[in-house]
């Protein structure tokens, strides 16, 4: 499948972008030194944020990347029925942000990258069972290897955990009981993100004569996810009532993470970019690749030391992830 350079370029970027979001979610969710940021008004400013973004892409020619279209268009779009399929994938887009903080607090970076590899199987499913994309023996015998390869690093995590030296039982178990849901948040986000993906796929490729822009999408998009992520932050405040209001939303929104706001705002753009000029699996494989970055920056910053089980684990995912993207097959028809 031959690529433009809008599609290579946005691929690209979104491997430094994932990178760098990850590593700094478990930063901040891991820190001690400092006040942690709740994960649910995290989301919702990152919506908010996406929302102005959108909108700005939209209404201007912002470097040749906006649409330039007038208010007036953007509000018959935002008004017209067919908003009401973004639902679906707004719901699933706001948990998944909100599991990828959860999985980030309770796991390494690398162990979060890995695990979260299972996007590619389930979107590879989905995407021949929704999208009829046909794939290869290649691909298939790639997604197999994929699965083989997550479930070892799984298994070397808690390997180490339950051998840890020094470590009491009770110690053991805590640490267990931690990577157990960490690896249940992430597997659950990778299921959330692969459904959601595929489904918008089918909508910004659809073949349309007025089909909006992928700006005007994202701001569809919005209208569903605002609302869901502030009803989660106000659900989670909920169980602080003593705080001030003002003091629950902005405890903890330090300049990192303001910053991992803006990466998370600016990456959905992204990542609907290369929906758009790409596909969601190769949206994967280069999130795959990340891994390797990932694995890189937690042995420098967390002091990550790898097993040889986790090394061969995660060189297996890499490796299932390059032989998918070279194996060839059909892209998406969408009808």
């Amino acid at each position: 499948m031959q690529l433009s350079r809008v599609a290579l370029a946005t691929l690209g970027i979104l491997l430094l972008e994932h990178c760098t979001t990850v590593t700094l979610t478990r930063w901040t969710q891991q820190r001690v030194d400092a006040p942690r940021a709740e994960p649910t008004v995290a989301v919702l400013f990152t919506e908010v944020l996406k929302l102005l973004m959108s909108v700005a892409l939209e209404l201007t020619r912002c470097g040749g990347l906006g649409t330039a279209a007038s208010p007036a268009s953007l509000r018959r779009q935002v008004a017209a029925c067919e908003t009401a399929r973004l639902a679906l994938p707004a719901l699933l887009y706001t948990l998944q942000n909100n599991l990828i903080y959860v999985a980030l607090g309770h796991l390494e970076v690398v162990s979060f990258q890995v695990l979260y590899q299972t996007k590619l199987i389930i979107t590879a499913v989905l995407s021949v069972a929704f999208l009829g994309r046909r794939l290869t023996a290649a691909q298939w015998l790639a997604v197999v290897l994929l699965t083989a390869g997550v479930v070892a690093v799984e298994l070397s995590d808690a390997s180490a955990a339950a051998s840890s030296p020094g470590s009491a039982a009770g110690l053991s178990l805590r640490s267990l009981g931690r990577q157990g849901v960490g690896a249940l948040a992430a597997l659950s986000a990778a299921a959330f993100s692969s459904i959601a993906g595929v489904y918008f796929e089918g909508l910004v490729k659809a073949r349309e004569t007025t089909a909006p822009s992928l700006w005007a999408r994202n701001v569809q998009l919005c209208v569903f996810t605002i609302p869901l992520a502030a009803f989660g932050a106000a659900m989670k405040l909920r169980q602080s009532p003593h705080a001030p209001v003002a003091a629950a939303f902005t405890a903890g929104f330090d300049a990192p993470t303001v910053l991992l706001v803006v990466l998370n705002a600016s990456g959905g753009l992204l990542v609907a970019a290369v929906i758009k000029y790409g596909d969601n699996i190769l949206k994967n494989f280069t999130t795959s690749c990340s891994v390797i970055l990932g694995t890189l920056i937690s042995i420098v910053l967390f002091d990550f030391r790898p097993t040889l089980q986790f090394g061969w684990g995660s060189a297996i995912v890499i490796g299932a992830a390059y032989l998918y993207a070279v194996g060839g097959g059909a892209s998406a028809s969408v009808e």
